[in-house]
């Protein structure tokens, strides 16, 4: 089956098994070493319609027609480096295997409500699945993401 679809801003058609996992067609040379393949770990995070899946259990037939952002297709939005910052500033960043699962995390509620309620908060940080990062550090760092990001736009002329 013929798939097109949007990745990173560039156009992809493959020629793939529908049911064939998405994650295969967006790693070089196929799936990456050592993920759970069973989406629950989310170290193969995508963004697919504005919500966080992993890429292992997405089937390829559901993309088709879609624009797939990894995280790699976020460094240029300014929302994802005011993620980056606040990560760094409460120290997210040390774990560096969870941390593209996390930024997303945050980048998906941040971009639903710029300011999240505690109750927001809790729902999204309950998918937080890594020992090396704590729910209240992730809460702590998308709170100051989202406070950096309306003062951002409370500055901005218009």
């Amino acid at each position: 089956m013929k798939i097109t679809f949007v990745h990173n801003d560039t156009e992809r058609t493959i020629e793939a098994n529908p049911h064939e996992s998405l994650l295969n067609h967006l790693t070089p040379g196929g799936s990456q070493d050592g993920p759970c393949l069973n989406g629950r770990c989310l170290r193969c995070s995508i963004l697919l319609g504005g919500r966080v899946v992993p890429a292992c259990s997405v089937p390829v037939f559901r993309v088709d027609g879609m624009t797939v952002r990894d995280i790699s297709g976020l460094e240029h939005d300014s929302l994802f480096r005011d993620i980056r910052k606040a990560f760094d500033k409460i120290g997210v960043n040390r774990c560096q295997e969870a941390l593209p699962a996390l930024i997303m995390l945050a980048y998906q509620l941040l971009s639903e409500v710029s300011i999240p309620t505690d109750a927001e908060l809790r729902d999204y940080s309950r998918h937080i699945t890594s020992r090396c990062i704590s729910r209240d550090e992730f809460e702590r760092a998308t709170r100051l993401a989202g406070r950096v990001q309306k003062r951002r736009r409370n500055e901005q002329p218009g």
